[in-house]
């Protein structure tokens, strides 16, 4: 991999392998939830879309049709931390598929027309999202979570925020995040690399550079309870507890934790919650990981007569882990992570994806022999450590949506199961 960093500190990679045939483009900016507030909540995703309506040069039909001509694809997707552009097309086309992304990048038309045209299509994805009730369990155990914290806001905004928004606020937003510092661009594949600089240098030196340090500040994590009634067969429960940031000395015993825990068919929730008592379909222990802070969460979608029986087993479970954990099990999540992370590698999108994220949020790559490395070293000490660290039900996070109870109610759920434990 080679890199160069432009005099406005745009950081470039480049990652060629000519063994393909084609060559991806993507474009990494430093902007998501943790940059808005509740004026413009939405504005990052927003941007992503309102860049394919056009640009001064072309049209937005102009941008599809110049994709489709040469064969490309272009994309492009936004989290809470991060937007990603990307394209993908045959090595002798992929110049005109950068030049398409990185002109509707840096020179977006922003018509007014437009932009009241495109809020009707993320109205469309608010409601699509507000009718899936695991979407909306996912949204309110965060925003509850991370209460008091920018990350607490939800990646779409609100009908009131995407309504507000205006091009003085598209520009103003576009000023102060898409700056040189903020943004990352990455080659892969079968391309000129000679070329492919100058075409970014064409788009990108005018970026101007901030000089502003970035502020690091820890997520919150607040316990308690998250409910909502929704007109749901199932009821969708998250039981979260405090977990870690995407780098931490803890992550890989906390991963073989949640493995053991509750990832895949032979973990011990599913054995027991799904295939021996065949309370839900499904039960997942997972780790969400921001760059300064994190959760491990529980999930499970039942029917409400399923409840309470299913968390008390839920809790017992998790309370007897550390009687429960032996080597054996953790050389089998050990083996499990190695080769997820290799065979996922051997996929050229999926190491590009990680360079530029990586890049992007942590200024450095996470080379894919040290993780290996450091998950060959955990140890049954580290996994036990880690568990009685994080799993505390002091502070968990108890969120449902469906047709829920009282909170009172869940309270007594829980409690009774605490004292019978004791």
């Amino acid at each position: 991999m080679k890199t160069v960093i432009l005099p406005n500190k745009i950081r470039v990679f480049f990652t060629p392998d000519e063994r393909l045939r084609s060559a991806t483009v993507g474009v990494w900016v430093s902007a998501g939830c943790k940059n808005e507030n509740a004026d413009n909540n939405g504005i990052s995703h927003f941007i992503e879309h309102i860049v394919f309506k056009g640009s001064y040069k072309r049209t937005g039909f102009e941008i599809a049709e110049g994709m489709d001509e040469i064969g490309a694809s272009v994309n492009a997707y936004t989290t809470k931390e991060y937007t990603f552009f990307y394209t993908r097309a045959l090595d002798y086309r992929i110049l005109t598929a950068a030049d398409i992304l990185f002109d509707m990048l840096t020179s977006p038309r922003l018509d007014e027309k437009d932009i009241e045209t495109e809020k009707g299509v993320i109205f469309e994805e608010i409601s699509m999202c507000e009718d899936d009730p695991s979407d909306v369990c996912y949204e309110l155990n965060e925003h509850k979570l991370f209460d008091g914290n920018n990350l607490s806001q939800e990646i779409l905004g609100s009908f009131e925020s995407v309504k507000g928004l205006t091009k003085e606020k598209i520009i103003s937003y576009m000023k102060d995040f898409y700056v040189g510092e903020n943004i990352v661009i990455g080659v892969s594949g079968s391309f000129n690399e000679e070329e492919m600089l100058e075409k970014i240098k064409e788009y990108f030196s005018s970026i101007p550079e901030t000089g502003k340090a970035s502020t690091d500040e820890a997520l919150p994590f607040n316990e308690g309870f998250a409910l909502k009634n929704m007109p749901t067969e199932q009821t969708h429960i998250s039981m979260t507890f405090p977990g870690v940031a995407i780098v931490h000395e803890d992550l890989y015993a906390l991963q073989i934790c949640s493995f053991i825990l509750g990832t895949g068919t032979s973990s011990m929730l599913n054995q027991r919650i799904r295939e021996e008592l065949g309370l839900v379909y499904s039960i997942d222990c997972w780790l969400g990981r921001y760059v300064h802070g994190g959760y491990t969460a529980v999930s499970m979608s039942l029917v409400p007569k399923s409840e309470k029986k299913a968390i008390e087993e839920t809790v017992k479970i998790i309370r007897s882990f550390p009687d429960e954990i032996t080597q054996r099990k953790i050389e089998i999540a050990k083996e499990k992570l190695i080769s997820s992370l290799i065979m996922s590698r051997e996929q050229p999108q999926s190491k590009f994806s990680a360079v530029g994220y990586n890049t992007l949020l942590l200024g450095r790559v996470i080379e894919d022999d040290d993780i290996i490395r450091d998950i060959k070293k955990v140890s049954l000490e580290d996994v036990k450590r880690v568990y009685v660290k994080y799993f505390d039900f002091d502070k968990m996070l108890f969120t449902a949506v469906g047709k829920v109870k009282k909170e009172e109610e869940y309270k007594k759920i829980l409690e009774g199961v605490y004292s019978a434990g004791n």
